[in-house]
């Protein structure tokens, strides 16, 4: 996880630890007392009870934006993607997919891309991606428009 400040402080206080490992430059975990396990890549996790009695929560953080007509979609993906991925390269990867059926899969795929590449010797994370348009594309319009007129001769 990026390290912040407040929840390294909160899980130290709690006798967790948090530090990174050598082959892993910048990316903080979230350890027990005894640094051996679970090195957790975040410091909010649904499901870890070891690490609860030592910092690890599952309360999300959650901010509110009001989505305008110039906001075209919302990418929510696994930290798999967001470790090799920066929040422009989604933009750009699925701004650049013609299908929009295809951008999530698209996303992945240059994600385990990037891991080979990137992350060399390190086993790759799991990598999920959902990809929510907003607005309706004007090919999915026309190709709409064109299966009415087919239907109503």
């Amino acid at each position: 996880f990026v390290l912040v400040t407040e929840e390294a402080e909160r899980i130290v206080q709690c006798k967790g630890q948090v530090f990174c490992l050598q082959d892993e430059p910048g990316v903080h975990r979230v350890w027990l007392p005894d640094g051996e396990t679970p090195g957790l890549a975040m410091s909010r996790a649904f499901g870890d009870f070891c690490g609860k009695d030592y910092g690890l929560i599952s309360v999300p953080e959650a901010t509110e934006r009001n989505i305008s007509s110039k906001d075209q979609f919302v990418v929510l993906a696994t930290d798999g993607v967001w470790d090799v991925i920066s929040n422009q390269e989604a933009v750009d990867i699925i701004s650049s997919t013609p299908e929009r059926g295809k951008a999530s899969r698209r996303l992945v795929e240059c994600a385990a891309h990037a891991w080979k590449h990137k992350r060399q010797g390190i086993a790759m994370d799991d990598i999920s991606a959902v990809c929510l348009f907003f607005h309706c594309s004007t090919s999915s319009q026309s190709q709409k428009t064109d299966t009415k007129l087919q239907a109503s001769r």
